[in-house]
């Protein structure tokens, strides 16, 4: 299933990346960090680098989520893919565009939980509306930092 999420932050292009670049800046972005921990970081998101990072899902079951950084194109865009969990396939693409007022900041996403965790019924009914809560509590985190 593909997502796409775009939200504007006044800020310039070169800010919104280096923000959004530093893995120790993902609390900040969840609703509610109690259910986020950073497991591990290589302390950037270059090429080959890897974040590791356990999130609970229903506010009890935890689940943990590996991404090796795939994409590395300052302060135009980085991606990383899933290198441990859930999913068969999780990719996600950060983009960000100047607007003249700030950023644009683009998060396309590509997600199919794996046939033994429900495939895509589960991407369906579970994991699109936990994704769309998530970039939306984003949204609004991103507005008051």
């Amino acid at each position: 299933m593909r997502f796409h999420f775009e939200h504007r932050v006044d800020a310039p292009i070169e800010a919104a990346f280096t923000f959004h670049g530093n893995p120790k800046h993902l609390a900040l972005l969840f609703s509610d960090p109690t259910d986020f921990r950073i497991l591990h970081h290589d302390g950037n998101i270059r090429v080959g680098s890897t974040t590791w990072f356990e999130i609970r899902v229903a506010c009890v079951v935890p689940v943990a989520l590996g991404f090796v950084h795939t994409v590395y194109d300052p302060p135009i865009q980085f991606g990383e893919e899933l290198i441990h969990g859930p999913f068969s396939r999780f990719a996600h693409l950060h983009q960000f565009n100047p607007d003249g007022r700030g950023t644009i900041v683009h998060d396309l996403l590509d997600i199919v939980v794996s046939p033994q965790f429900g495939g895509e019924i589960a991407t369906r009914l579970v994991v699109a509306p936990m994704i769309q809560r998530i970039f939306a509590a984003r949204a609004r985190c991103l507005q008051r930092l």
